[in-house]
């Protein structure tokens, strides 16, 4: 599948550069609260072997969605960004951790799946209400669970009258 010019790259082939901007923002905001949890820890900020270890817990994170990411590219990152981070935390302070709003109402959001699949880790995509796929094969519905898709199968909504309303159910029909 092509965007553009460029090819998609798959999740093995990409590097620290081929992330997208919201990805590098989530991996420097966490660079900059584990500096702070050092911070408020020690006092100080962290240097050299310090230094080393943090970059190598954010290595780990980093790894997860950008597989040829060196440790090298990290933890210069993290160094070249240190300094920046010490100039926010003598202006501004150390931000208060937050905190689980364990009081407040969970509220749904609207076309947020929660299903994730069991092979691959994805989040599964709704075809008809309670049932949902997923681009590795697998499948979820509502009575039968997960399973496997094959090619004979056909995927359809099917009326059926229940008192005076006709609802669609998912069914699936077989070649």
């Amino acid at each position: 599948m092509c965007l553009g010019n460029r090819k998609r790259l798959k999740r093995a082939d990409r590097t620290y550069k081929d992330l997208k901007q919201k990805q590098k923002a989530k991996i420097a905001d966490g660079m900059f609260e584990k500096t702070c949890d050092y911070y408020r820890e020690h006092g100080k900020l962290p240097e050299g072997e310090e230094c080393e270890k943090i970059a190598g817990q954010i290595y780990q994170r980093v790894k997860g969605i950008a597989e040829k990411t060196s440790f090298d590219e990290i933890y210069s990152l993290y160094l070249y960004r240190l300094p920046r981070y010490e100039v926010r935390i003598a202006e501004n302070g150390i931000p208060e951790k937050k905190k689980d709003d364990a009081d407040k109402p969970k509220v749904k959001r609207k076309g947020m799946s929660k299903k994730v699949c069991p092979n691959c880790g994805r989040k599964m995509k709704q075809q008809f209400i309670g049932l949902q796929h997923c681009k590795c094969g697998m499948s979820w519905k509502k009575d039968i669970g997960y399973f496997e898709r094959t090619e004979d199968m056909v995927f359809a909504l099917e009326r059926r009258k229940v008192g005076k309303k006709t609802k669609q159910c998912p069914v699936i029909w077989y070649r």
